[in-house]
């Protein structure tokens, strides 16, 4: 079990790299410093870092929700399409 540490957020954090490979874990820890950054300078106001945090991480969970959905929706249609074209297929093979 691999381990490095990162700074996330504005802070060292001991982080395990298991299952995943290094070069996405890099993209994972700009993505998230890049959204914490957003979300500070959008509350530049508040001075509370764990609340900065937090709302980091309610911004990524709706994306990552949104996303889901999509691709839920996505699926839906493919397998309503599938089932149609099937249906079709056995129609099809009634009449001849």
């Amino acid at each position: 079990m691999a381990t490095t540490r990162e700074r996330i957020m504005g802070r060292d954090i001991e982080l395990s790299l298991d299952d995943i490979d290094e070069l996405s874990f890099n993209r994972i820890v700009n993505f998230v410093n890049e959204q914490w950054m957003q979300v500070r300078n959008e509350n530049i106001k508040v001075p509370d870092t764990q609340k900065i945090a937090a709302l980091t991480a309610v911004k990524i969970a709706a994306e990552l929700l949104k996303l889901k959905d999509l691709q839920e929706s996505i699926s839906n249609n493919y397998e309503k399409k599938i089932k149609d074209i099937i249906k079709q297929l056995d129609e099809h093979d009634y009449t001849n």
